[in-house]
């Protein structure tokens, strides 16, 4: 527990100190967000390996680059958020196909893979399962990974209006503070709520440790969590004159918080039941007495989809 503790204390002043550079350039963050986003889905195609569910890790690690340049392209040109998606579905589709195509071409380098997992399967029939193996990592976690990337650039897209809320810069900075502390304390009061009061077992199957004690102090401590964010926030005049101008106020991201600590608690259970297929703990080692990163930010994608689209919503 020491250990988890010191780990925790760790990560939790590298993201504050990200966060906070928001305030200078939105360049750091991204280099944050696109290094978990690249290690985390190396860590799912390795557990994937482990079901023998191979895919191919170039591919997975070059599309939060090539989606990131195309979003900045998009930004540049002032483009519509119907183009974002469409750049999305053809990276996504021309990744698939450059993979399919790579892996029968490359005859002695796929037989030889094929050997070293005893697969008998034909070249094509191997080159499709490890390019639709590979979108799944694309489509999960790594499009809900370019949620924060988004959050990031709100307000750089040309479809969101941002007339008369002044310095937006806090406001993002709020929004992405608000995603991880409410998934943050719906992780960590899961865990301390668990461990006190015990009682039955949320998901045995899935996750054994996890009880339903655990969960509704996840649920309420995340929630209040998304008050303190907000309360702290309100003593900036000009985050408060912003969401005065918008209409929102402390109940309506108790809401968004409420929403968030459920959705967490469902990514963090979708995780583990990936994990409990291929029969491992954790999906890595990097970070000592938590795991891999995919551990530490399972549920952290999915809440982070939720807050933005609350911001597509709101604003």
């Amino acid at each position: 527990m020491k250990k988890r503790i010191i780990t925790g204390g760790i990560i939790l002043l590298v993201e504050a100190l990200f966060i906070a550079s928001r305030y200078f350039t939105p360049y750091a963050m991204d280099l944050l967000i696109g290094l978990i986003a690249i290690v985390g889905c190396v860590e799912v195609a390795r557990v994937l390996e482990k079901k023998r569910m191979f895919t191919s890790i170039a591919f997975i690690g070059s599309f939060p680059p090539i989606v990131y340049i195309a979003m900045q392209i998009g930004i540049m040109n002032d483009r519509e958020w119907i183009h974002y998606l469409l750049y999305f579905i053809i990276i996504i589709l021309a990744l698939f196909l450059i993979n399919f195509l790579s892996t029968i071409i490359a005859k002695e380098a796929t037989e030889k893979q094929k050997d070293r997992y005893g697969v008998f399967a034909s070249n094509q029939t191997f080159a499709f399962q490890k390019s639709m193996n590979s979108t799944f990592v694309m489509v999960y976690p790594l499009i809900l990974f370019c949620s924060l990337f988004v959050i990031n650039h709100f307000f750089y897209f040309a479809f969101v209006d941002a007339t008369g809320l002044g310095n937006t810069n806090i406001l993002v900075v709020f929004f992405l503070t608000f995603t991880f502390v409410v998934t943050m304390m719906t992780d960590t009061f899961a865990l301390i709520t668990g461990m006190l009061i015990g009682g039955p077992k949320l998901a045995p199957k899935i996750s054994p440790k996890k009880t339903i004690s655990g969960a509704v102090g996840g649920f309420v401590f995340g929630s209040a969590s998304s008050m303190l964010v907000y309360f702290l926030f309100s003593l900036n005049s000009v985050f408060s004159e912003a969401m005065n101008l918008l209409g929102l106020n402390i109940w309506t991201f108790l809401i968004i918080g409420m929403i968030c600590a459920i959705i967490t608690q469902c990514g963090d259970l979708i995780a583990s039941l990936l994990k409990r297929s291929a029969r491992v703990k954790d999906y890595g080692t990097l970070f000592p007495g938590h795991g891999g990163v995919m551990d530490r930010v399972d549920g952290l994608i999915f809440s982070s989809f939720v807050v933005l689209v609350s911001m597509f919503i709101l604003i």
